[in-house]
This record gives structure tokens, sequence and C-alpha cells, in this order.
């Protein structure tokens, strides 16, 4: 998966950048607005796949005494940051632009190069669009690609993915934008398209900032939390549970976190009889009866979510001792 991601950002690294070089030399030749704007745009994008790839290769090392359950996370701050990146330099400055042309009306003299580079950046952009949803609709599999989206933890490839859906959106107003200021003589409605773009950029940095905090925030898994909770109910052995928890700290690092409770009669029916056998002994085949039980949930709930990577079953410790005092009590009765 990293390598994919990594491969998805190089890419739009690319394009992005050749993309701002070409706006920016036509916005300086024909003093557009709005092809300014989208220079900004192309400029923050290129900024913010720089700082992705860096978040991918800082969250990538391995755990260690200070930090114990990896790096997992500093993807979701250097996405963060990306998504500030959009909203200060793509919308503010787009919005100030827009303003500025909208106050001081010029006329566009020049619309061929303008539309020509829309048309170059709109097929850079698309292609790397198309080939982004074509890796976002391989990994969310049967599942809805807006609610993926959402509840996905792969904020590196999403961002990249609202980036070129903003991209290629901004350059259709732009193209309207600079259309209608040359055919009524005014940069007004390049001004207008310029101010769009930047409200379009500031829309989806806030959903990318809101993602990335609830992330960094420890937000549940959802989705993991109602399978294992379905894993925990169906299990023949448990007689309740409570306090499930679930905590991102990267696309395939999920903690799972319960407390569970064992039915005494599932326990008691686990322990051979033997009379030979004492206190001690039917106490240490609870604690071995209880482990495998633990182990077999674990498992299953390894097998129903590949993204889990630690799993705490806590056994109260109240309900433990009771089991096996509990448990030894009963087979003495049953051997007396």
């Amino acid at each position: 998966m990293e390598d994919h991601s990594t491969k998805q950002i190089n890419l739009a690294l690319l394009g992005n950048f050749l993309v701002a070089v070409l706006k920016f030399l036509v916005a300086a030749v024909s003093g557009s607005a709005v092809m300014f704007s989208e220079g900004l745009h192309s400029v923050a994008d290129t900024a913010n796949e720089v700082f992705l790839l860096f978040g991918l290769k800082m969250s990538g090392r391995p755990a260690n005494k200070e930090h114990q359950f990896g790096f997992g996370k500093e993807r979701f701050f250097w996405s963060l940051i990306a998504a500030f990146g959009i909203l200060i330099v793509g919308c503010v400055l787009s919005i100030q632009k827009g303003m500025n042309a909208i106050l001081h009306p010029e006329e566009i003299k020049l619309i061929q190069w303008p539309l020509l580079v829309i048309i170059i950046s709109i097929i850079i952009e698309g292609y790397t669009l198309f080939v982004t949803y074509r890796f976002l609709h391989k990994t969310k599999g049967k599942a809805n690609l807006l609610k993926f989206l959402d509840d996905s933890s792969e904020t590196a490839i999403i961002t990249v993915f609202f980036e070129d859906t903003a991209a290629v959106t901004g350059l259709i107003i732009a193209a309207c934008g600079i259309l209608l200021s040359y055919f009524f003589k005014t940069s007004l409605y390049d001004g207008i398209a310029s101010i769009a773009i930047g409200i379009l950029l500031g829309l989806v940095a806030i959903f990318l900032a809101n993602k990335n905090k609830d992330l960094l925030t420890d937000q549940a898994h959802l989705t993991i939390n109602k399978r294992a909770g379905e894993i925990l109910m169906r299990h023949p052995a448990v007689e309740k549970f409570h306090d499930l928890r679930t905590i991102i700290f990267g696309p395939k690092h999920v903690v799972v976190v319960s407390d569970v409770e064992f039915k005494e009669e599932f326990i008691y029916d686990n322990i051979e009889n033997d009379p030979g056998k004492d206190r001690k002994e039917y106490t240490e085949e609870v604690i071995k009866t209880i482990g495998d039980l633990t182990d077999q949930l674990e498992a299953q709930i390894r097998n129903a979510c590949p993204e889990v990577k630690e799993i705490y079953l806590e056994v109260e410790q109240g309900k433990a001792l009771k089991l096996m005092n509990n448990a030894s009590s009963s087979i003495e009765n049953k051997t007396a």
C-alpha cells in the first residue's frame, strides 16, 4: 500500500509542478486573475505533495521506546499541514486576487494561451485524477466511494484525490471566467471565477483538515468496532463485553481494546474432572482455558479485520477470581 501511495503522490507532484509553471507564464502574459489563482492552486498542490511524501516516510519508522505504537500518525499530521497549505495559499490568495480583479477591472486581451494551458492542464490533471480514482476504486472493494473516503485513514491518497478533483473543477471554472471576461470586455467574470476557485479550495481544505484532526485525536474505526462486537457477541463462551474501543494509528494499524466476561458453565465444561487434581491445578486450568479463549477471539478478530495490529482483551479481575474459586469448588464437589 505504501509503494502504491508513493507512486500516486509522485505522479500528482510531477503533474502539478508542470501545470504550475505553465499557468504562471500565461498569467504573466495575459494578465488573467483566474490563471494566477490557478497557478497558486497548482503551487499549493505541489507543496502539499511534498508534505505528503515526507509524512509517508516519517510514518514508516519502526516503533521505539518513546513511540511504542510507532509513528503512523505522522502521516495525519503532515496531511493536516497540506490541508492548511490549500487553505492559505490556494483559498485566501485566490479570493484576494479575484476581489482585486473585480474592484479594478481590466480588459482580457489574450485568451488563446490561457485556454490552451487550461486544456493541457485538464489533460494532465484529468489523467492523475483517473489513476487515483482507479486506485481508490480497487482499494475500496464493494464499499460506497463516499463512505470509503469518509471512513478510510488513507489520508495521503484521499488528499491527492480531492486535490485532483478540485483541480479539474477549478480549470473548468477558470475557462468559463476567461471566456466571459473576453466576450464582455471586462475582468469582472475573471475575478468571480477566481473567487469561486478560492471557495472550492477552502471547502476541500476544511474537509481534509477536519478528517485529519479526527484521526489525530484517536478517532475510532467504526466498521472494525462493529465487526469485533459481532464476533464477541457470537462466541458461545462470552457472557458479555463492554468498553469496546478502537484507535486508528494508520491505514493498516488499528488497535482493539475491550473488557470481556466469560460464562462460568463454559469454563467448567472445559476443565477435565480428575479426582487427583488439587485446587491449585484446577485454578491453573481455569487460567489456561481463559487464555485459550482469549487467543481464539483475537484470532477471529484478526481474520475478519486485517487492519488490526494489536488486540487487548481484558478479563475482569473480579470475574476471573470468581471463576477460579467456583471452578475448583465445583470440581471438588463433583469428586466428593
